[in-house]
């Protein structure tokens, strides 16, 4: 959560022990998540997961996001779910957003996906927490605050994106 106060972000609440929403004032809400995503008995992860705190994009079956390029990003590709003609519609104007392929250019993404309510979810590189049970040990990999004002310009990229889509 600190690292988005440069942005202009405060805590506004929590929803457990693993999950906030952040706000600012004329700035759209955010949702902060660790998820585990793997191990259990002898260690794991948490990934931070950044979201906008509303839907912003049409609801479609969901939608995941693959970047392309191997050193750098060159673009990103939308996919839907299988028999989803809306949603796969949607998926080929994001992937054709310029806007939006800029934004998600800076921001170090291990993946991002588009909930079926049309909440934007990026997973982080960086704000994880790794753990281990032996030797004890729990590590936090940082978010830069260069990250997470690129993160909150990738979330309104993609609210933008989704005005341009309604309307």
């Amino acid at each position: 959560m600190e690292a988005f106060a440069g942005s202009g972000y405060g805590p506004t609440g929590r929803r457990g022990e693993l999950t906030a929403r952040l706000a600012g004032e004329g700035k759209p809400p955010l949702r902060l998540s660790l998820v585990p995503t793997g191990g259990r008995i002898f260690g794991g992860t948490f990934a931070l997961e950044v979201a906008t705190g509303e839907p912003v994009l049409p609801a479609t079956r969901g939608l995941v996001a693959r970047g392309h390029g191997v050193v750098r990003l060159r673009g990103i590709g939308f996919r839907a779910r299988s028999g989803d003609g809306a949603g796969a519609r949607i998926a080929d104007r994001l992937a054709a957003d310029p806007d939006l392929a800029r934004a998600l250019s800076s921001v170090h993404f291990e993946r991002i996906r588009v909930d079926p309510d049309g909440r934007a979810v990026i997973r982080h590189m960086g704000g994880a927490l790794v753990w281990l049970l032996f030797p004890p040990m729990a590590r936090p990999v940082p978010l830069s605050p260069e990250q997470a004002r690129a993160t909150v310009r990738a979330l309104r990229a993609f609210a933008n994106a989704g005005r341009r889509l309604s309307g």
